[in-house]
């Protein structure tokens, strides 16, 4: 009996994964500045290479983060970035 609630269990957590990584988009850990523009957000941080990189945020209210320096997990596709947790890494972008 205890065989089976183990694999049961381990069966549920395999079929709880992200719908969005499931749908092809990747799981992403990204550093950056929240910017807004009309109540538009978006992440801006810099590749590994250093290249610039901008992230939509689609329509969540991140205005409490507008200029803070952020962690932010999610997943991405392209340059979408649809936030599942962000915490606040400074008060400012420098």
């Amino acid at each position: 009996m205890k065989n089976i609630s183990i694999a049961a269990g381990l069966a549920l957590m395999l079929a709880v994964a992200p719908a969005e990584a499931k749908q092809g988009n990747k799981i992403k850990t990204v550093v950056g500045c929240v910017e807004s523009s009309q109540h538009h957000y978006q992440l801006s941080t810099t590749t590994k290479k250093g290249k610039p990189k901008v992230y939509d945020l689609g329509d969540r209210d991140f205005h409490e983060q507008v200029g803070h320096k952020v962690e932010a997990r999610g997943a991405v596709s392209r340059e979408n970035f649809k936030v599942t947790t962000m915490k606040s890494l400074a008060s400012n972008c420098r």
